[in-house]
């Protein structure tokens, strides 16, 4: 297998709507993958709306969210240096890389969706039918994106993402900007889930996405799994 360059886009934004409360990534959605792919051999580029560094969401830092790579994520420096020095995704040029990775926490709610520049990024990887994985939130980076016929690039395409019957179990259906699930039924995806908080991930052609923080790791595993069989 080629060396593989996989590009790791998450969130810049670190408020939790009008709480007063902090939001970002979740920790273990990006460092899971992380170390999948870096144990594969990839290079990763991590990059973000706004360049720079990574709100970690407060929550996902807590003892009992703790997990064995976000603990190694913890103790290297090399990670901790690529969250606090991202690229701008303006700055990217994804013909670069081999695949497409985006983390949840819900700080992607408020700036990875209707976003012009992730959606030339998606969208040259999907016209390149190269990887794109997506986990919990960060399926928010497929909102209005539209195909050159205009059609959303979900419509008629199987996925999964954090539910909404997980958003009201955490608290915040009246906090995010809008239902994850139901933006992406309206779009036309063709959405399921599985029971809440277990590992649940849809492959539909060269898009993988997983349901929540405890699909992270095999939504990451999948995208490497399709390169390999090419």
């Amino acid at each position: 297998m080629k060396n593989l360059k996989v590009l790791l886009i998450t969130t810049s934004h670190n408020q939790l709507g009008n709480t007063g409360e902090k939001t970002g990534v979740w920790l273990e959605e990006l460092a899971g993958p992380y170390f999948k792919y870096l144990d594969a051999g990839a290079e990763i580029v991590i990059a973000s709306p706004k360049g720079g560094s990574i709100p970690l969401d407060p929550k996902s830092e807590l003892p009992e969210w703790q997990t064995d790579f976000t603990r190694r994520f913890n103790q290297d420096n090399k990670a901790l240096n690529a969250i606090h020095n991202s690229l701008k995704v303006s700055d990217i040029n994804p013909s670069e890389y081999d695949i497409l990775f985006f983390p949840g926490g819900h700080g992607p709610m408020w700036d990875l969706g209707d976003n012009p520049e992730i959606a030339k990024i998606v969208s040259t990887f999907n016209h390149q039918d190269k990887p794109i994985g997506l986990v919990c939130h960060g399926v928010v980076a497929l909102k209005g994106i539209k195909t050159k016929n205009g059609t959303p690039i979900v419509k008629g395409r199987r996925l999964t993402s954090f539910s909404n019957t997980e958003e009201e179990a955490v608290g915040l259906t009246d906090v995010v900007p809008f239902l994850l699930e139901t933006e992406l039924i309206n779009e036309g995806a063709i959405y399921r889930k599985g029971e809440d908080w277990s590992e649940y991930i849809i492959e539909d052609g060269n898009l993988i996405t997983g349901q929540n923080p405890q699909s992270s790791v095999l939504t990451a595993q999948k995208t490497i799994e399709l390169i390999t069989v090419k």
